[in-house]
């Protein structure tokens, strides 16, 4: 995780944003332009990846949201996670795969290091054998990256599934998570994907994992605000990422600033200094 932590240091941001584009919702000047919908995607992701690079600590790219465009849409997503690294930024990859064995090194040869990405998200439900070889990698590219493994997430049916057995199945994660990581730059190589949503399920896996990075979806339109990140948050008051797509992404759709562009970095330093100033540290 130390290339996450150093990012986050430098901008001094603990801010996340997402570009998970849906074409549906690119902006009309953008449509005006008649071009093919993967060319307007990827004109859309550029500008605000340009316009929120000093306000936030990484970005995450959704792979579905690439991965529906076709052949094109992959090389977009490869493009930006080039564009991402020359702004000295780290991407996480949202791919949250699964499979186990060969499968699995299959999956993190691909986003690790074909495509670039530093970190990505993992599935554990087949247990450390889906998890491993994503580490493995990891290590083996010793670039700083890292593996974010789904503990406690966001969604409104989640805790149908990760608070129903006993012990909860989050805390089966976390005790994964803990089992698996190894300490790079003053965090294990192993983090949590944890809800700003459910935040007493947050401070629960924050007491099994007071030395993790937790990156934290579920902030500003999902419903979390600042007071649900705290509960998160380590002894330095700081070990996470928080992140914001929907957000920051189609700020420009409530018209205050009609500027996509523009819309979308007074999104980001918002999202960002209400963090801090609600106490979220960085690193």
């Amino acid at each position: 995780m130390e290339a996450l932590i150093e990012s986050a240091r430098s901008r001094g941001s603990p801010l996340v944003v997402g570009l998970d584009p849906m074409p549906g919702r690119l902006p009309a000047s953008l449509l005006a332009r008649g071009e093919a919908e993967v060319e307007l995607v990827g004109r859309f992701c550029l500008g605000v990846l340009e316009s929120v690079s000093e306000e936030v600590a990484a970005v995450k790219l959704q792979a579905a949201c690439y991965e529906r465009l076709g052949p094109e849409g992959m090389s977009l997503y490869h493009r930006l996670i080039e564009a991402a690294a020359d702004l000295g930024l780290p991407v996480i990859a949202d791919v949250k795969r699964g499979d186990i064995g060969e499968v699995a090194a299959a999956y993190a040869e691909a986003h690790l290091e074909v495509y670039g990405a530093s970190c990505v998200t993992v599935n554990p439900y087949m247990g450390e054998d889906a998890v491993v070889p994503f580490l493995e990698k990891v290590r083996e590219l010793g670039r700083g990256g890292g593996v974010f493994v789904l503990v406690a997430t966001s969604n409104p049916s989640a805790s149908g599934v990760q608070s129903s057995t006993t012990p909860p199945l989050f805390e089966v994660s976390a005790r994964l998570v803990k089992r698996l990581g190894v300490e790079q730059g003053g965090y294990p190589d192993a983090g949590a994907v944890v809800g700003a949503t459910r935040p007493e399920v947050g401070k629960r896996v924050r007491e099994l994992l007071p030395g993790h990075l937790f990156l934290v979806p579920g902030y500003g339109a999902q419903g979390g605000g600042v007071r649900e990140v705290v509960p998160l948050l380590n002894e330095r008051g700081a070990g996470v990422l928080v992140n914001s797509s929907r957000g920051v992404l189609y700020a420009y759709e409530r018209g205050a600033e009609p500027d996509w562009r523009r819309a979308s970095r007074a999104a980001a330093r918002l999202a960002k200094e209400a963090l801090l100033s609600g106490g979220v540290g960085v690193g």
